[in-house]
């Protein structure tokens, strides 16, 4: 069978089938198309050899065509690697084909890399291997740069860097014209591409520098038409990371107030300054952490002699924590290990734990253990029914998924209790254990049916159509894996994930920064508000405060669920920074927080009201309230304003205490002049609005799929108006797919 690089396409014929025929030339396109992006292969069922192989994948008719994604999954029950085949039903033209291929890659294996802080961590993530850095203006990464981490990210390790947000690497790296491609090779030389950016001629370049089965492994045979060998399983194996991987190692109690100020709990190993660093006293307890799971975030802590000196400011501080400071002094390598409880503001707890046990990994997990929170909820055939009703977002998130344990234990283990405390908040996921065995949960196992005790199932509750508790089905989700707590998280997590993506809530600052940027710089301004086709809709937004975090993850959820259908981007600037900015919009800083709605094409903007109920205390940014903004813009129901000029983002030019900003609607001052206190005159409604601004913007091109959405919208709002635009619409359709069929230039 093929092994894929990154993604597969394989076609079943018959020598005698006249459609199979007319595929063929199409076929060898698209293999000329994606060579080393994917593997196309065609398995001829005619011959005798095949039977058992075109049986297994169920071939009826032909041509039959099969896409295999990148990944192998693994049968729970015989063990078996092997890769999902899904019948491809598009059209059977060469570009269709090539598109549900690469349609399929994913960008799992890169890392998005921002700050030289960003470069380290990615560095020691590596493990040994090379790192391939790709600097690039563009937000996505494409499909062959995703095709070439997945071929070959045993071997290297895959970094991307954006113009942008990445200036200071950009810089650091000394990269000009873009896309540029550079390895850091282990002994820290560079080395730069400067070959075609073709597949072919990229893959051999990267193979010659892929790692042995080191770190990672680069696997076999990386090149030529077999360049996805490191997938193969009689490949050189990948020796695991560390068992203690886990534990931070640093150098100084600089963490030690943000750890006090977060509600996890965290693990500290302290031991004082010695001519050899206290090694052997170092590898024992890493040692015995290898044989303990990562339940909390542990640290291995060298204090140097300024943290110990009488009077100092570290000597109170590990005096606080219950340390012995003359131990510490008299014996540095006799480690001493303390325990930060669950809850903020843990100095003002004053319930630290000092370990006095044996110095191994079991007894030291079994104390933590003991001091986890217990927010798993222990479910009987009484608990059960209402536990799984429940909804802890209250209908705000698609769904409600149940984490439940079944154990033969009279208690839920500690590492159960660590995944509750590691997602507690997560994906509106809620725990629970059972006790397998005991009378009153007979019932509760019996309508779940776990395969194996102990055994984690995650439960999600359908409620009935009619809203009646007893017609709730339930979905689930059997977990196959190791009973390890970073392979139980790593599951749980993409459950999470999926439902906080469903939902349109981002918990994950990568994601959030890539759909909803922060804005820092002139050029950051225009490759994220004023270059991109649309409306920019951009938060005006303070720095701190009690809502500060709030309004911006409630802006970057909307984000992320209008990315990919939506005619318009958001991104946000701390707006008291960048004075120009307010007087640009002629925003006062008692507007903050609010958000802009700016066509750069035709300079004109729009700045969101206060909703009645802010004036009540309420969140100004709420989900509903910019819902009803966006609305209002896209429908033609909200006022603008000419913009005399785009503001200018220069440091220095932070507005102090509430000093208003005039000049974009109606006042004196142009953008960048000396700041006016004075209200700004109200707007003057003009005889067009952004609907129609923005339908105009959707037919110059560029937006691709986003006129569908902007028509959708319209409908609701605007009945009458939605027929015209509907046919502007589908005119600019029919541009840009002229437009698409010229040759493009091909980008990394």
């Amino acid at each position: 069978m093929l092994h894929p690089i990154g993604a597969n396409n394989t076609k079943f014929y018959a020598p005698w089938c006249g459609h199979c025929q007319s595929l063929a030339p199409q076929y060898k396109k698209v293999a000329s198309n994606l060579q080393g992006m994917a593997l196309v292969g065609a398995v001829d069922c005619h011959d005798k050899a095949n039977d058992r192989l075109c049986a297994k994948y169920g071939v009826r008719g032909f041509p039959t065509i099969k896409l295999f994604g990148p990944d192998k999954s693994k049968n729970p029950y015989t063990g078996e690697l092997s890769k999902e085949a899904e019948d491809y039903n598009g059209p059977r033209t060469a570009k269709p084909l090539a598109d549900a291929v690469t349609a399929r890659l994913t960008d799992a294996a890169i890392s998005r890399l921002a700050s030289p802080a960003d470069l380290e961590a990615f560095r020691e993530k590596a493990g040994g291997r090379p790192q391939v850095l790709l600097f690039t203006t563009k937000a996505e990464s494409t499909p062959l740069y995703k095709a070439l981490s997945l071929q070959l990210r045993k071997g290297l390790a895959f970094g991307e860097v954006h113009s942008g947000k990445g200036a200071a690497l950009v810089e650091e790296f000394g990269v000009g014209d873009m896309p540029a491609l550079i390895v850091v090779k282990p002994d820290g030389s560079r080395e730069p591409y400067a070959g075609e950016l073709k597949a072919p001629a990229l893959l051999r370049f990267l193979t010659a520098l892929a790692a042995p089965a080191e770190g990672e492994g680069a696997g076999k045979g990386a090149g030529g038409g077999g360049a996805g060998g490191a997938e193969e399983e009689d490949g050189p194996k990948t020796p695991p990371p560390p068992a203690w991987a886990f534990v931070r190692q640093v150098d100084d109690l600089s963490e030690l107030p943000g750890l006090e100020a977060r509600e996890d709990m965290a693990l500290l190993a302290l031991h004082g300054p010695a001519e050899d660093g206290c090694k052997d006293s170092r590898e024992a307890f890493l040692g015995a952490a290898g044989e303990m799971q990562a339940l909390v975030d542990t640290l291995l802590v060298a204090l140097p002699a300024s943290a110990l000196a009488p009077g100092s400011e570290g000597a109170g501080a590990l005096a606080r924590l219950g340390a012995d400071v003359g131990a510490l002094e008299r014996e540095p390598c006799e480690l001493q290990l303390i325990l930060l409880p669950y809850g903020a503001d843990k100095a003002d707890l004053d319930d630290y734990r000092k370990y006095d046990g044996p110095p191994d990994g079991k007894s030291l997990q079994a104390w933590v253990g003991e001091s986890l929170p217990p927010l798993a909820t222990r479910l009987d055939d009484h608990s059960a029914g209402p536990f799984l009703a429940t909804d802890p977002s209250e209908g705000r998130m698609v769904a409600a998924p149940k984490a439940v344990l079944f154990t033969n234990k009279d208690e839920a283990p500690g590492v159960f209790r660590a995944l509750a405390l590691a997602l507690k908040g997560r994906g509106n996921m809620a725990f629970a254990w059972v006790q397998v065995g005991s009378p009153g949960s007979k019932a509760t196992v019996e309508s779940f049916k776990p395969q194996k005790v102990p055994s984690l199932l995650v439960i999600l509750p359908q409620p009935a159509p009619d809203g009646n508790p007893a017609g709730m089905r339930f979905g689930l989700q059997p977990y196959f894996g190791p009973l390890r707590f970073s392979a139980m998280r790593g599951f749980l997590e993409e459950v999470a994930r999926q439902v906080e993506q469903a939902s349109g809530v981002v918990d994950d600052p990568e994601l959030e920064a890539q759909r909803f940027p922060q804005i820092t710089s002139q050029a950051e301004f225009e490759q994220h508000c004023t270059s991109p086709a649309g409306l920019c809709l951009l938060g005006l937004l303070e720095a701190e405060g009690e809502s500060a975090a709030a309004e911006r993850k409630s802006l970057a959820s909307l984000a992320v669920k209008q990315a990919e259908d939506s005619a318009f981007h958001f991104a946000w600037v701390e707006a008291r920074r960048f004075r120009s900015v307010m007087q640009a919009f002629g925003v006062l800083g008692s507007d903050l927080p609010t958000l802009v709605a700016l066509s750069a094409r035709r300079m004109r903007f729009a700045v969101m009201q206060a909703p009645e109920s802010d004036r009540r205390g309420s969140a100004r940014l709420s989900p509903e309230a910019v819902s009803l903004f966006v609305q209002g813009v896209l429908g033609g129901k909200v006022r603008t304003d000419a913009l005399q000029a785009l503001p200018e983002f220069r440091e220095g030019d932070s507005l102090s205490g509430d000093a208003g900003a005039a000049g974009a609607r109606g006042g004196s001052d142009a953008p960048g002049s000396p700041s006016s206190s004075s209200e700004p005159e109200p707007p003057v409604e003009e005889e067009f609005d952004l609907s129609d601004i923005l339908a105009e913007e959707v037919e110059g091109g560029g937006v691709a799929g986003k006129a569908d959405r902007l028509r959708e919208v319209e409908e609701e709002l605007e009945a009458e108006a939605a027929a015209a635009k509907a046919a502007a619409s589908k005119k600019s359709s029919k541009k840009k797919k002229k437009k698409g069929k010229k040759a493009k230039k091909e980008e990394l």
